[in-house]
Parts: C-alpha cells; sequence; structure tokens
C-alpha cells in the first residue's frame, strides 16, 4: 500500500510540474512565484537569513535593467544570478554559490554583464546576458590575496565600464593582526571583454587603504578610485583621498589629498566621485557630509557643507554623505542615516536635519533643492529623462517601517514623481533609459519587536503620472 502511496505521490508531482511548465515556460517554475499587484508585480528570489533590522551593513542585493534582453539582471546574497523579464519570467539562473553579489555592470552593448562577489576567491563573473553562460571569471585572490585563518576573504565591490566594454574594478580585503591592529590591501584592475588583464594600479604592491569607488570617463580618457579607510595611520603609503589614472595605462595622472574637517580624522569616500558625460568634473560627498565638486584632475572647485556635524548631549552628529553625480539637471549628493561618531552603531539622541536626503546645486555652486526621504537611500539609478529612483531601506532612528519602497524623484524641480511601497526595505534599484520600468529587491528583516516584515523578493513597476 505504502508503494503505491509513493507511486501515486510522484505521479502528482509530475502532473503538478508540466502545468506549472505549460503556465509558466520555466523549468523550475516553483523558485519564483509571481505575485500580481496594484502598482506591478512581485517575484520571490528564495530564503535567505533574515537579519535584525537594526544591524549595520544588512542584506545585498543587486539589480540592473539589461537593454539588450529587455528584462532585469538580479543577483543576492546567496551567490544566485537570474535573468527576468518585465513579465516576472524566468529568462535563466545560475546558482554559484560561493559569496554574496554586491556588485554589477554591464558592457556598453548590454551583451556582457560584469558581477562581483565577497567570498573565499573574490570572483568576478562575466556572463553572456542572452544564454546566461558564464564566459569567463577572475579571482581577487590573484591581486590581493586572502588569508582564509584570519577569515580576510576578497571582494569585488565596485565594477564599471567604458564604451569599448573595458572592464574596471575595485578589489580589497580587510585584514585584522593579531595584536588587533586593523588594516587593508585593495587594487584597482582592468580587463578587456575577453577577460585578458589591461593594467592593475598600484602596478607591483596593493594599497594600504581601503578602496570602496571607482568611475570612467571615455570623454578624458580617465578613471578614478576614492579612498575610505576609517582607520587612517601615519606609516600609511597611501594616503590621498582619490587617484586619478589613464583609463588605458593605469598610469597615474594625480593624486588629491582632501584635508578632513574638524572633528573627523580623515576624509572618506563610499559612493563617490562620478564623472559628469563630458568627463570635465567629479562629483563627490564625503562621509563627513560635505558636496563637492572637482575638475578631471581633482583640483577643488567648490564645496558646501550639506551636514554639517553637530554636537548635542556630548555625542557629535551628522548624517553620512555618500553620493555624488553630475547630472544636466545639477550637481546631486545624497546623505544617508543619523550616526554617532563615537560609535555608529550606536542610536543618536535626534535625527540630523539632513539626513537621509537627495540635494541638487547648480555647476556654479548655486543651491537649488533638498528632497528629504523618510529612510536611507539606499541605491540610485537614473532615467533618460529626467528621473531618479531611489532605494529605500530602513530608518534605525525613528523605526517608521512604512518608509520603505521606491521613490523616484523629478530632477528638474526635486518633486517627488512616484513612490511604490513595500513591507520590508529596498537594497537595490535601476529604472529603464525611458523611465517607463523602475526594479527593486527587497528584503525581509527582524523588528526589535520581534516582528518579520518584508520578504526577499524583486518587484517590478511600470510608471505613470500621478
Amino acid at each position: 500500500m505504502s508503494k503505491i502511496k509513493g507511486t501515486l505521490a510522484i505521479i502528482i508531482l509530475c502532473i503538478s510540474w508540466c502545468v506549472l511548465y505549460w503556465l509558466t515556460g520555466s523549468r523550475t517554475p516553483w523558485n519564483i512565484v509571481e505575485i500580481n499587484n496594484s502598482s506591478g508585480i512581485s517575484i520571490h528570489l528564495g530564503d535567505i537569513p533574515i537579519e535584525n533590522y537594526d544591524r549595520m551593513g544588512f542584506t545585498k542585493a543587486i539589480v540592473r535593467y539589461v537593454a539588450s534582453e529587455d528584462a532585469w539582471l538580479v543577483g543576492t546574497e546567496k551567490g544566485e544570478l537570474f535573468l527576468i523579464n518585465n513579465e516576472g519570467k524566468q529568462l535563466w539562473k545560475r546558482s554559484l554559490g560561493i559569496g554574496k553579489f554586491i556588485a554589477v555592470s554591464l558592457s556598453s552593448d548590454a551583451r556582457y554583464g560584469y558581477v562581483g562577489e565577497q567570498s573565499a576567491e573574490g570572483n568576478l563573473y562575466c556572463f553572456d546576458m542572452h544564454t546566461g553562460d558564464l564566459k569567463w571569471k577572475k579571482s581577487a585572490v590573484a591581486y590581493v590575496g586572502a588569508d582564509a585563518s584570519m577569515r580576510s576573504f576578497p571582494s569585488i565591490v565596485h565594477i564599471v565600464n567604458d564604451k569599448d566594454s573595458n572592464v574596471y574594478v575595485n578589489m580589497y580585503r580587510f585584514v585584522t593582526s593579531k595584536t588587533g591592529k586593523r588594516g587593508y590591501l585593495a587594487r584597482m584592475v582592468s580587463f578587456t571583454q575577453e577577460g585578458k588583464l589591461r593594467w592593475q594600479y598600484p602596478a607591483e604592491e596593493t594599497m594600504d587603504s581601503w578602496i570602496n569607488w571607482c568611475d570612467v570617463s571615455d570623454a578624458s580618457k580617465r578613471a578614478v578610485l576614492s579612498t575610505s579607510a576609517y582607520d587612517f595611520r601615519d606609516n600609511m603609503k597611501y594616503k590621498d583621498t582619490m587617484y586619478i589614472l589613464d583609463k588605458n595605462s593605469g598610469k597615474l595622472i594625480n593624486s588629491v589629498h582632501v584635508p578632513a574637517v574638524s572633528p573627523y580624522d580623515n576624509t572618506v569616500m563610499r559612493g563617490s566621485p562620478n564623472f559628469s558625460s563630458d568627463g570635465e568634473y567629479l562629483a563627490a560627498c564625503p562621509s563627513d557630509g560635505r558636496g563637492m565638486l572637482f575638475d578631471k584632475n581633482g583640483n577643488t572647485l567648490w564645496s558646501r557643507g550639506i551636514s554639517r556635524p553637530t554636537t548635542i548631549d556630548t555625542s557629535v552628529i551628522n548624517a553620512s554623505g555618500r553620493d555624488g553625480y553630475v547630472r544636466k539637471e545639477g550637481v546631486l549628493f545624497t546623505t544617508i542615516a543619523t550616526f554617532n561618531k563615537e560609535n555608529w552603531q550606536l542610536p543618536t539622541p535626534v535625527e540630523h536635519p539632513s539626513s537621509n536626503s537627495l540635494f541638487c546645486f547648480g555647476l556654479d555652486g548655486k543651491f537649488k533643492y533638498q528632497y528629504q526621504a523618510k529612510g536611507t537611500m539606499e541605491a540610485q539609478a537614473f532615467s533618460d529623462n529626467g528621473l531618479i529612483a531611489c532605494a529605500i531601506g530602513r530608518n534605525v532612528r525613528t523605526h517608521d517601517y512604512s518608509c520603505h519602497g521606491a521613490l523616484v524623484i523629478n530632477l528638474a524641480d526635486g518633486k517627488q514623481y512616484k513612490m511604490f511601497s513595500t513591507d520590508g526595505p529596498v537594497q537595490a534599484i535601476d529604472i529603464s533609459p525611458n523611465g517607463e520600468l523602475v526594479a527593486g529587491v527587497e528584503a525581509p528583516a527582524l523588528t526589535p519587536q520581534g516582528k518579520i516584515i518584508g520578504a526577499h523578493r524583486l518587484h517590478i513597476w511600470r510608471l505613470s503620472k500621478k
């Protein structure tokens, strides 16, 4: 009897698979479930560990619109990669399972995608966007090393491409000595689309600073990387804030030390600088809360204090600056949550009035507007028609769980264009060039009250005027 029941269960499973395959066209249809809602669709991306809402760092994810396929490339911290079309259908999936995906870029024709992970290998992968086939991979171990005994794993932290589809990558790993001293090993590396090494900077050694961001300009033929080492030591060799390189050779054009502002000891850049489209300007927003514009060689043109450090009850707080862009509508800077200088994990007495904001200035440095969101702007993406899409994540100070979602702002006037709300915080976002589609990855979180909010899913929304 039990044998008959077992056979019957297998038959039912096969029938259900055939029905789901007929409905979805996917050979693994239960891995992704589509949920219709009023503003678009959401697709479950599988189970992941649920982090505490107040935990810094939080869940990683990547998403990019792939114009050549009219679809979305999605990567998760489980090492899974999906290509999903606008109807939520899975076109292909790759499960690498080595580490968490934290960086992504596309070739100029969108035929190839470059994905970077944090893992024991710190791999950079190149995928064919149509088939999902792996074209090549490079391990960061070859460039910055690894030490498993110290849990010092390498990471691909940021990737950009030029018009010739050359790829530029920041690699680093963090080191803690037995005496408790902390240090960094880092390099910027460039490869051709075929995976051939073009150059590495520095050529003969690793940098002793953390490098988080890089950008490249075809117009000025320059690449730039910025440092973000919070532990600034007198014996460091690479003490400068920005390193401007020839993008074709990797040779140093100029290095720039941006003096710190009180009460900070050094200048940290984590989400900038970025070149203007003509390559003549660099916009940067250091963690200390300054909005800065440089020329292509790193000479300071102007600086604005968009989030001034403030002392309240002996605590120095400010809204940490992160992103800087030059667009036709103006020079843009973003700030994230309010932080306590002495211990950034501790809550602050109040929110800084400049926190979680988008600021816009003219190219001449004249203030235009500030838009303040209710939660952290985790990431941004631009359309060609003057919109910016912002992933709105947690607010660990107010615990306002209604703030999460995808926020779209009109850059011309700084007004909200659309807000798509989600239960959990949104960690990654992109927008189609024509401004018609927005996609974001939501993460689940555990509130201090013990409630799980949100889920691990991709949302795809269609934009229309209110």
